[in-house]
């Protein structure tokens, strides 16, 4: 049955220009995308900080989020909130010293898979208690090997420049996988070894990791789809979804979602960066001439490699998508 609303995950930036790393976003968002309308609305927000956060200006956005049955499990940069829904009521709230700059949680089974991309590393928790039971670093080193375990880092702007950038947990093999920005890659945390080479030299970053049908799709944050076979662990198929359009979107892609033949992908508000050489993909000639720069989610059909819709962000709602859910209800 095709979807009708989705949860659209993110934050605002801040209307200044001389903030630093870890102080771009002001107020997390969570939006309801009703896809008859087109219409987005409010559902949560989140702008105040507390003991879990800087001081002064805390980074504020909701990331990718994850359901589990009834229960959202909705990141910060620094907490994993639980919601029951459809009220979005909220039961816990999970915190610790190594969240810093948290992009995603997944539940598997009775654990929350954490990507604390700040310290490069992945933290699983038991999901009824909160509690961590592994640290997993994403380039199969000793998780303190460049941190300390005795730092409380959520009350840190920022632990730039990131050696690998974890993104995005998936599971193959029975093993749990991670989408590494930096590399360009998917690893298993049980083998770094054991790796998906997604963006093949393109020196693009990627993210998310999906399974779709008997295959997993990776995005890149120029707007490709990268297609792989779980078996190989090789890339098939290559999509750029805006290969018919003229004037495509000038944004950060991430954020994904499936119904059927439909993707419904993430398109983030560019920012300013010091890391410039992630948005070289910029000076392609397909974007020269690019003057829409909203957040939008993008409806793709795969059968007919075609875009179906894009749905604009109204100002002040989101600038930076992180995550696309299902919303059932």
């Amino acid at each position: 049955m095709a979807e009708n609303k989705l949860l659209v995950s993110g934050g605002c930036l801040r209307n200044a220009d001389d903030l630093e790393e870890g102080k771009y976003y002001g107020k997390a968002t969570l939006l309801l995308l009703d896809l008859s309308t087109g219409e987005y609305r409010e559902l949560l927000s989140k702008s105040d900080g507390g003991e879990h956060y800087p001081p002064v200006n805390p980074n504020q956005q909701y990331t990718a989020a994850s359901l589990d049955g009834d229960v959202l499990w909705l990141p910060t940069d620094t907490e994993i909130f639980k919601y029951r829904l459809p009220e979005l009521i909220l039961e816990a709230c999970y915190s610790h010293s190594c969240f810093h700059n948290i992009h995603s949680v997944h539940a598997f089974d009775d654990f929350l898979i954490v990507t604390s991309t700040g310290l490069d590393n992945v933290v699983i928790l038991d999901k009824h208690t909160g509690q961590i039971t592994r640290v997993l670093n994403s380039e199969g080193k000793d998780p303190w090997h460049r941190f300390s375990s005795d730092v409380d880092y959520r009350i840190i702007y920022s632990t730039r420049p990131h050696d690998s950038h974890p993104n995005f947990v998936f599971r193959l093999d029975g093993k749990y996988w991670v989408t590494r920005c930096k590399q360009e890659d998917a690893i298993c945390l049980e083998d770094i070894n054991n790796r998906i080479d997604i963006s093949q030299g393109a020196n693009v970053s990627v993210h998310d990791g999906l399974w779709w049908n008997d295959k997993i799709i990776f995005t890149r944050v120029d707007g490709f789809l990268v297609f792989c076979d779980p078996i190989s662990k090789k890339v098939i198929e290559t999509v750029d979804i805006f290969a018919l359009k003229r004037n495509r979107l000038r944004g950060w892609c991430r954020g994904l979602w499936v119904d059927g033949e439909t993707f419904y992908i993430g398109f983030s508000k560019l920012r300013t960066t010091k890391s410039t050489n992630k948005l070289k993909f910029l000076m392609n000639s397909s974007f020269i001439n690019s003057t829409n720069s909203k957040a939008s989610v993008v409806a793709f059909d795969m059968n007919n490699k075609t875009v179906n819709n894009i749905y604009q962000v109204p100002d002040c709602m989101i600038d930076s998508i992180y995550g696309i859910l299902p919303y059932r209800y």
